[in-house]
């Protein structure tokens, strides 16, 4: 299993990944270190449209942290494939048929590399939240990026559970395939949006969809999303768990 898993690293440019990570991370705590919000900079602060000061620097710390979020979020999402196509261009699946592996180890080790990726970037993710809110001047920054913190869990389970549904079809049809259908479904989707962009309510989207808005929804729901963050891994891991038995049974014949 430990072979397999590092092969899935190499074969996602793991050592660069890592690197990157790394400097992004250090780099951006000591960002937050030299620009604290709190500092009463005169030159930084601005009343905004609630008439409430601000410090600008701030916002650029909130949007690294959900820009963050958003890029290992899709990062994760393209590995599902990623890690698969090595495999199929390789012909690694028929040379792992020869090797003294228990039954389904393959598959197996498809499903922790993933789930062990997801973990490390929830955990990047919070700490990115958590040394932005740190030094964040109070007010509705600092709330916006406590709601951060409080949803990056169910965002990355999310994701997870798209990967539930792409690993069957990857490790069953092979990537081209897949990938049809997958780029068919985000075709429907995007079909779907551009439709309600010309004909739906767009009064609705402008009063709805902004930062005050979500924000209010958070904290008048507190306890459901304290009730999300408990039951969404346990829903999350037994779905995983399901597909990885799907996948142990329709793949059993090309493995």
């Amino acid at each position: 299993m430990a072979g397999l898993l590092y092969k899935d690293f190499v074969s996602v440019s793991g050592k660069k990944i890592v690197t990157i990570l790394t400097f992004l991370t250090i780099l951006f705590i000591a960002l937050r270190m030299a620009f604290p919000g709190t500092a009463d900079h005169a030159i930084f602060l601005v009343e905004s449209e609630e008439g409430e000061i601000i410090n600008v620097l701030d916002t650029f710390f909130v949007a690294g942290a959900y820009l963050f979020l958003v890029s290992v979020c899709l990062l994760l999402n393209g590995w599902v494939g990623k890690i698969v196509e090595g495999d199929d261009k390789n012909k690694v699946r028929g040379y792992l048929r020869a090797l003294p592996l228990e039954k389904n180890a393959y598959i197996a080790s498809k499903y922790v590399f993933i789930g062990i990726c997801a973990y490390v970037f929830m955990s990047i993710a919070f700490s990115w939240g958590v040394a932005a809110n740190a030094l964040c001047r109070e007010g509705i920054l600092s709330e916006v990026l406590s709601m951060l913190n409080a949803l990056v869990p169910s965002v990355i389970y999310v994701v997870l559970l798209s990967a539930a549904i792409e690993l069957p079809l990857f490790l069953t049809m092979g990537k081209g395939r897949a990938m049809l259908i997958k780029t068919a479904i985000w075709l429907v989707i995007a079909f779907l949006a551009i439709g309600f962009l010309f004909f739906g309510d767009l009064v609705w989207i402008e009063q709805h969809l902004n930062i005050s808005v979500f924000l209010k929804w958070y904290q008048n729901h507190l306890f459901a999303v304290s009730l999300l963050n408990i039951l969404f891994p346990v829903i999350t891991l037994l779905l995983y768990y399901l597909s990885y038995r799907i996948s142990c049974h329709f793949a059993d014949r090309e493995l």
